[in-house]
C-alpha cells in the first residue's frame, strides 16, 4: 500500500516538473491548465465509483480496476503523439487514483484497528516524504536524460508489482467484509457514493470542477463566466454527493468531512502561491522556495507520526491541527510586508505541515468510526470528494483575487489570496469541536476498538 501511495506522489510531483518541457514538445502550451484540470475533474468520478463499490462488497475492483485505468491512462501519455492524446491520458490517470485511493482506505479500516489504523495512516503520509524531497529532481534528471515519456512510462512499469503485492490483503478484505456484515442480510447502503443517480452528480461535479480550473487560466470574460458557471454547479451538486448536514457542518459525521474540505482547500490554496510570492516578490529561486514546500511535507509526516504514537483524544488534535493550519497562513501571508524577514516563510510553512499531519488521519479515523460498516465505502470516498471540490473552488477565488489585485496594487496584492486561505482556516477551527461533539460511543460493531486510537 505504501508503495502504491508512494508512486502516486512521485507522479504528481514528477509531472508537475516535467508538464512545461511536455506542453512546448508536443506545441500544446494553450493546454496546459487543462492536464491539471482534467485529473482533479475525473478522480471526482473515480472516488463516487469507487465508494459504491466497496460499500456493495470486497475492494477488490475498485483497487485493481483503479490501478489498471492509473496504469493505462499513464501510458497513453508516455506515448502520447499529440497534447490531445496526453489529455485523454491524464483523464484516465485521475479516474483511476481516484478509485484507487478510496480501496486503500477502505483496506486500512478493514484490516486494521486501533493504533495500527493510525500507524498505517501516518505511513500514508511518510510516503509523500521522499518523493518531495527527490521528485522534482529526479523528474528533471529523467527530463533532460531519458525524455520526458519516462515519466509517465516509468510509473506505469513500477505500478504493476506494486498491486500484486497488495493481492493478499485484497482477499483478507473481501473475508473482512464478510464477517462484518457485509452480507445480503446487512441493511442497504444510504451513504452519498449510493443514492439514486450519484454517478451523473459525480460526472456534473467533474465538469464543474473543469469549468472551474480552466477558467482561471482565463483573467477575462469568458474566464470569469467559467468559474461562475463551474461554481454555481458544484454548490448544486455537493449535498448530493457528501453525507446530509455537511455544507451546515452538522455534529460528527457531516463536520468530519466538512473540516476535510475546509483544511485541505485553505492550505492548498496558500502552498500554490507561496513559491509564486516567493520568487516574484522575495527573490526565491525555484530551488530555494522548493525547501519551504519539503519541509511542509518533512512536518507532515512528523504530525502523522505523533497522531500514531501520542493518546491524546480526536477532539485534542483536531483543535491543534486546525490552529496550526491557521497561524501557518498568517505566517506566509506577512510575506507582502518587506520589511519581514523571508525566513518566517520557513517557519510557518513547516507548522502548517505539522497541523495537516495531525489532521487528515485523524479525519479519517473518525469517518472509520462514525460510519456502519456498509458505509464505510461511501463516506471515504464522500472525505476526498469534499477535498478536491473544495480545493477547486477556493483555488478558483483565490486566482480571481490575485488577477483582479496584483496588476493594480503590486505585491501586496498576494494578501487576498491569502486571506482567503486565512478565513477558510478559521471557520475549520472554529467548527472543529463539532466533528467529535455528541458523538456515539460506538459506531458500529467493526470499529469500536479502533476509536481507542482517537
Amino acid at each position: 500500500m505504501i508503495a502504491l501511495v508512494s508512486l502516486g506522489a512521485f507522479e504528481s510531483l514528477a509531472v508537475s516538473t516535467a508538464m512545461p518541457v511536455i506542453a512546448a514538445s508536443l506545441d500544446g502550451l494553450a493546454l496546459y491548465a487543462p492536464a491539471f484540470a482534467l485529473t482533479i475533474a475525473t478522480s471526482v468520478m473515480g472516488m463516487v465509483l469507487a465508494g459504491r463499490s466497496t460499500d456493495r462488497g470486497t475492494v477488490g475492483p475498485s483497487l485493481l480496476g483503479g490501478v489498471g485505468v492509473f496504469v493505462l491512462g499513464l501510458l497513453l501519455a508516455g506515448l502520447a503523439p499529440s497534447m490531445g492524446v496526453l489529455l485523454v491520458g491524464r483523464a484516465l490517470q485521475g479516474l483511476g487514483s481516484g478509485a484507487y485511493i478510496v480501496a486503500l482506505y477502505m483496506i486500512v479500516a478493514r484490516q486494521y484497528s486501533g493504533a495500527a489504523r493510525a500507524k498505517v495512516l501516518a505511513a500514508f503520509s511518510t510516503a509523500w516524504v521522499v518523493p518531495s524531497l527527490v521528485g522534482p529532481l529526479l523528474a528533471g534528471i529523467v527530463v533532460s536524460h531519458l525524455g520526458w515519456r519516462w515519466v509517465f512510462l516509468s510509473v506505469a512499469f513500477l505500478a504493476v508489482p506494486a498491486v500484486l503485492m497488495l493481492v493478499s490483503a485484497v482477499r483478507d478484505s473481501a473475508r473482512t467484509a464478510t464477517t462484518a456484515g457485509d452480507d445480503p442480510a446487512a441493511p442497504p447502503a444510504t451513504g452519498p457514493a449510493s443514492r439514486r443517480g450519484a454517478l451523473w452528480w459525480a460526472a456534473a461535479a467533474s465538469a464543474g470542477v473543469a469549468l472551474m480550473s480552466l477558467g482561471t487560466e482565463n483573467h477575462s470574460a469568458p474566464g470569469y463566466t467559467m468559474i461562475a458557471l463551474g461554481a454555481v454547479v458544484v454548490l448544486a451538486v455537493a449535498p448530493r454527493l457528501l453525507p446530509r448536514g455537511t455544507l451546515r457542518a452538522g455534529r460528527g459525521l457531516p463536520t468530519v468531512i466538512a473540516l476535510r474540505g475546509l483544511v485541505a482547500s485553505s492550505f492548498y490554496a496558500a502552498e500554490v502561491f507561496l513559491p509564486l510570492i516567493l520568487q516574484q516578490e522575495r527573490g526565491f529561486s525555484p530551488a530555494r522556495s522548493g525547501i519551504v514546500l519539503t519541509a511542509g511535507a518533512v512536518t507532515w509526516a512528523l504530525g502523522s507520526l505523533m497522531r500514531s504514537r501520542l493518546t491524546w483524544s480526536s477532539a485534542a488534535f483536531l483543535r491543534l491541527g486546525t490552529w496550526l493550519v491557521v497561524v501557518a497562513i498568517a505566517g506566509v501571508a506577512l510575506l507582502v510586508i518587506p520589511s519581514v524577514p523571508a525566513e518566517l516563510t520557513y517557519v510557518a510553512w513547516a507548522a502548517g505541515g505539522l497541523g495537516l499531519g495531525m489532521l487528515f488521519p485523524t479525519l479519517a479515523i473518525l469517518v472509520f468510526d462514525l460510519s456502519p460498516t456498509h458505509e464505510q465505502g461511501s463516506n471515504t470516498s464522500s472525505l476526498q470528494v469534499a477535498d478536491a471540490l473544495s480545493s477547486a473552488f477556493l483555488l478558483a477565488l483565490a486566482g480571481i483575487a490575485i488577477a483582479w489585485l496584483v496588476p493594480s496594487v503590486g505585491g501586496v496584492g498576494y494578501l487576498g489570496a491569502f486571506v482567503l486561505a486565512w478565513l477558510v482556516a478559521v471557520v475549520a477551527a472554529v467548527v472543529a469541536p463539532r466533528a467529535t461533539a455528541d458523538a456515539p460511543a460506538t459506531a458500529n460493531a467493526t470499529t469500536t476498538k479502533a476509536g481507542a486510537a482517537g
